[in-house]
């Protein structure tokens, strides 16, 4: 019998892969794409990204079904397409996986806002959810995993949904930024109120990507630590971006600084680790290394 992701986590910090968005950029997505739709117009360039993770050491790659809920596919009139994107982004991550590893579901946020500061309701989003969840579920994979989540109401739908629709172990994730009174998203949300209320909901493993270069992750993980006693999730950004000459984006931590703090990360008490925006394979294949050694 194959051991699950959980049990993996028992044994080693597993190594999820960096980040999906900035590679199919560099492999031709232009502005106002859907990245979704890639998983049937150009699903060859998908699978070369998420082959590269799995050559580079990553325990689970996640699927490229981020923004593919109905609400954020209606942006680009595609929300019928919400079935087909999320089935389409399971089987190419499943066909490249190698034995042993894992692929993870990937559910991002709608773009929208709850009431008072958008226009739905928290049934309205749990619902969208619940389509694509379902649809992850029905694909047979191995996680489900929420990230990027700036308002932990909306992140709590996305849980609620994923645990109506599957078994599966459910990673959550919300995204911080750094002020001069601590860490808080772009609601309020605390690490504190954060992390405790996704593990009422059921979350298998709870924690932050997004947003903070991997420096910034440190201090945030030794916040977080101290709130749950659940595996703990951190994919940093590599750095902040800025638009080079037409479409080209750098971002501005460099690779061994950016890996030098992932060190601190998995020593403060990370237990999932991997890359977010302006990470690509070469970083994964450096985290890999490094993990191997411990």
């Amino acid at each position: 019998m194959s051991i699950s992701i959980l049990d993996l986590l028992k044994t080693k910090t597993v190594l999820l892969d960096g980040a999906m968005g900035t590679e199919m950029m560099k492999a031709g997505m232009g502005q106002g794409e859907c990245p979704d739709a890639w998983n049937m117009e150009r699903p060859d360039a998908v699978q070369d990204i998420q082959r590269r993770y799995f050559e580079a050491g990553s325990d689970a790659v996640v699927t490229n079904t981020f923004g593919a809920n109905p609400i954020k596919l209606a942006a680009y009139g595609l929300q019928h397409r919400c079935r087909e994107f999320n089935l389409a982004g399971a089987r190419l991550a499943k066909e490249v996986r190698p034995e042993g590893r894992f692929v993870g579901g990937d559910i991002g946020p709608t773009g929208k806002f709850l009431k008072p500061m958008g226009e739905y309701e928290e049934p309205q989003f749990e619902e969208a959810f619940l389509v694509q969840a379902a649809a992850l579920d029905e694909a047979g994979l191995d996680f489900l995993i929420i990230e990027t989540m700036y308002d932990l109401r909306e992140a709590l739908c996305a849980v609620k949904a994923c645990r109506k629709a599957s078994s599966l172990p459910v990673f959550a994730s919300l995204t911080f930024s750094r002020t001069p009174r601590g860490f808080f998203t772009l609601m309020g949300d605390s690490p504190a109120k954060g992390l405790k209320a996704l593990e009422q909901e059921g979350a298998a493993a709870v924690g932050a990507n997004c947003t903070l270069d991997s420096e910034a992750m440190v201090e945030l993980v030794k916040a977080m630590r101290a709130e749950t006693s659940l595996p703990l999730i951190a994919q940093p950004n590599s750095g902040q971006p800025e638009v080079l000459g037409g479409r080209e984006v750098a971002y501005s931590q460099g690779r061994e600084d950016y890996v030098r703090h992932i060190v601190r990360i998995i020593e403060y008490g990370a237990q999932v680790v991997g890359g977010c925006c302006g990470t690509d394979p070469l970083t994964i294949r450096r985290l890999a290394e490094i993990i191997n050694k411990t």
